[in-house]
């Protein structure tokens, strides 16, 4: 398995599109393809100013509201129509409860489930777990595109996290995901080259931030 673990979700970004496009195999006509990959990135990643300089504030829009509000989107879709916690909720208060009640319990579970039709949500597991005084967040992915998507839905998987540790009044700690199939497209080529030379020069300018 590919482990990249980074002191900021634009540093796991940057990097999690090279390895997909320096390692992944072409499976289709469409994209690259990198089987099993692990990130993770603190969940305090909402101030990132490489994804502020690089990111998409329409993706970064439209992923917020995919996860937070209901009804229909430019996507096509609402994680938050089909979100469900351990006692059923859509609004992390059962998970908030059994983690209060139950400190040590890795039922601190929300499944996101399809609505039929051969559609499968990108993001379908999030787990909370509270380990050495502080929330620790665990996502599974059955894809995310690399490139376009995946800083969009780590700013919200951060958000999600930053609001079960409020709600615990504990540190939000970091942010782990495990990514099946990640993949970029090969009409993205030239816009990820070009995000790539960016995004290296903005790291050069910058003081480390801890990734190894």
């Amino acid at each position: 398995m590919n482990d990249l673990r980074f002191g900021s979700l634009g540093e796991a970004w940057i990097n999690l599109v090279q390895i997909t496009v320096q390692n992944g195999v072409s499976v289709d006509q469409e994209s690259l393809e990198l089987l099993g990959v692990q990130v993770a990135f603190p969940a305090g990643a909402e101030d990132d100013e490489l994804i502020r300089q690089l990111g998409d504030s329409r993706m970064i829009a439209e992923m917020e509201r995919v996860f937070f509000e209901h009804g229909a989107g430019a996507l096509e879709h609402r994680y938050a129509n089909l979100m469900r916690g351990p006692s059923g909720r859509h609004d992390f208060e059962d998970v908030i409860s059994l983690l209060r009640a139950e400190p040590a319990s890795k039922r601190a579970v929300v499944t996101l489930c399809g609505p039929g039709g051969g559609k499968v949500p990108c993001v379908n597991v999030i787990q909370f777990l509270v380990r050495a005084g502080a929330l620790r967040t665990i996502y599974f992915a059955r894809g995310q595109d690399a490139f376009k998507k995946f800083y969009a839905d780590g700013l919200c998987l951060a958000k999600m996290a930053r609001r079960v540790a409020e709600g615990l009044g504990r540190p939000a700690g970091i942010v782990v995901g495990f990514i099946s199939s990640s993949h970029v497209y090969h009409e993205d080529q030239p816009a990820i080259a070009d995000f790539l030379a960016q995004g290296k020069r903005f790291l050069l300018n910058c003081k480390p931030q801890g990734g190894r």
